[in-house]
């Protein structure tokens, strides 16, 4: 799809440090790359066209740190930096969908990087690839696990352009740590999927074939009577959806979601969405992930998105949401409408100045997710 004139001018002078990166930077924290990092590379970039070139050019440049220090025997600091090399390409390629072969090669390094760093752990603390059969293709996963047996399970959620690899890694290192199996994969439209299987509306098929898997293969000695899904941005949405259809989840958390997305010129509901006003990085990644080429195509077969439209929720419900959220749209609202929808016990945890998935406040949201997830999983 070739770039509008808006997309042009928009990319070329408005995405930039003062108006844009800075307001990334937390969420590119959580993929533990330094700050000072961050800001070197955002510092070599014109405009946001080169934004996946220098950021593929810091992943590379580390991987070589990497082998130098693998080949010295040095296996603590290769691993660290096989680590941020992985994470260097991931927010490369990330909100980037101006060239999607350039992003599929460096979501490959992504994944070239991590399983570099993953084999230089102990087994035991090594998170196990599995691969589980799904329609004529394969659900790509990596489980986290405990040291402990019969402990719960967290099924963790991709959003629009989040890696297995990356952020839901760090996210399943703090559930592990707090004594939590935790098992990330990329679904359709996500990350290797995405060559395979574009988006589904019915994303909860692939949570159901995931925990049937489970269920048949469980020498990994999980407490499946206990499973919790987490979320985040478009996970937020997918998070409480796939629960309210599989019974056998527990508790859902959702962190930056939303209740209802409708792009149209006619304003049906308060939420609907003016296509004049919507980013148009996040226009092409719902292009990207369900494979349609124009938003006239989208707009016939995915008319809206409406969690009202799903059966309410009667479990355990926790959603996270900023008032400063510049990728949901109308983000207060949302977090309203999906309160409203559910009918179990619920809880929204609300920030005011909240960014996305509430990057700014991660340091009190993971804590307090992990405490809440405890209660649901362990206490009732």
């Amino acid at each position: 799809m070739k770039l509008t004139r808006k997309e042009r001018f928009i990319y070329k002078f408005i995405f930039n440090e003062k108006r844009v990166y800075r307001h990334w930077y937390s969420r590119f924290l959580i993929t533990n790359v330094n700050i000072d990092r961050i800001r070197r590379v955002i510092s070599r970039i014109n405009h946001f066209y080169d934004w996946c070139k220098e950021w593929q050019k810091e992943g590379d440049a580390l991987s070589k740190i990497a082998e130098d220090a693998l080949a010295k025997g040095n296996n603590y600091s290769a691993y660290e930096l096989y680590q941020e090399a992985a994470a260097c390409c991931h927010i490369g390629q990330h909100p980037y969908f101006l060239n999607l072969d350039q992003k599929q090669e460096v979501q490959e390094k992504v994944r070239i990087f991590y399983q570099k760093s993953i084999e230089l752990l102990d087994e035991a603390k090594r998170p196990i690839r599995i691969e589980i059969p799904y329609l004529q293709t394969v659900i790509p996963g990596y489980l986290h696990r405990t040291d402990q047996p019969n402990q719960p399970l967290i099924i963790q959620v991709n959003g629009m352009d989040n890696l297995k690899e990356i952020e839901n890694h760090y996210l399943g290192i703090r559930f592990v740590e707090n004594g939590f199996n935790t098992f990330v994969f990329d679904g359709p439209g996500q990350g290797e999927m995405w060559n395979k299987l574009k988006l589904i509306k019915d994303y909860e098929k692939v949570v159901s074939v995931i925990i049937d898997w489970f269920e048949k293969n469980n020498q990994f000695k999980i407490n499946l009577e206990k499973i919790a899904i987490y979320g985040m941005s478009f996970g937020g949405y997918l998070s409480p959806r796939v629960a309210a259809f599989e019974k056998r989840i527990s508790c859902a958390v959702g962190n930056g979601g939303f209740g209802y997305l409708q792009i149209g010129k006619k304003k049906e509901n308060p939420l609907t969405i003016n296509l004049k006003r919507v980013n148009p990085i996040y226009i092409r990644g719902l292009l990207y992930m369900t494979g349609y080429k124009s938003i006239n195509e989208f707009t016939k077969i995915w008319d809206k998105l409406d969690i009202k439209e799903v059966p309410p929720l009667d479990r355990p419900f926790l959603f996270i949401q900023g008032g400063k959220d510049r990728v949901i749209p109308n983000a207060t609202l949302q977090a309203k409408y999906l309160m409203e929808w559910a009918i179990g016990e619920k809880r929204l945890l609300y920030y005011p100045n909240g960014e996305h998935c509430c990057a700014n406040y991660l340091d009190e949201v993971i804590p307090f997710s992990i405490d809440w997830l405890s209660k649901y999983l362990y206490e009732v």
